[in-house]
């Protein structure tokens, strides 16, 4: 499977999530609305940005050929994960899963400086 693909996948994935936890909310009512950081984030950092990614790969197939991106989607993928559930243990709260929140938070930063490389490499 391509690169981009994996990106897209995992992204829609993330908004299917997204959108069911925001159903979810819907339907309990207010005292699950503590939730919507959760939601925020899996939706931005899921869904928007790896689909994002993804797309950008898909019009430089160049770039896409390379190690770096490759780590370029590891990286984002566990840092969003990481991200989310860490939110979940804040929100919940879960003295286990909140610890989560760091690593996934630094992950994530590092997807965007290494698709900053990426992209400034394609760029020679």
């Amino acid at each position: 499977m391509t690169l981009e693909n994996r990106f897209f996948i995992v992204a829609i994935l993330f908004a299917l999530a997204g959108m069911i936890l925001g159903i979810w909310m819907g339907i309990v009512g207010p005292e699950v609305f503590n939730y919507a950081p959760v939601h925020a984030h899996i939706n931005l950092a899921g869904w928007a940005t790896l689909f994002l990614f993804g797309l950008w790969y898909r019009g430089s197939p160049a770039a896409k050929a390379s190690r770096l991106a490759e780590v370029h989607f590891w990286v984002a993928l566990i840092g969003a994960l990481l991200l989310v559930i860490g939110i979940v243990g804040a929100v919940a709260p879960n003295a286990l899963l909140d610890k989560a929140v760091i690593p996934g938070s630094l992950l994530t930063v590092l997807s965007m400086f290494l698709f900053l490389l990426v992209v400034w490499n394609s760029q020679k």
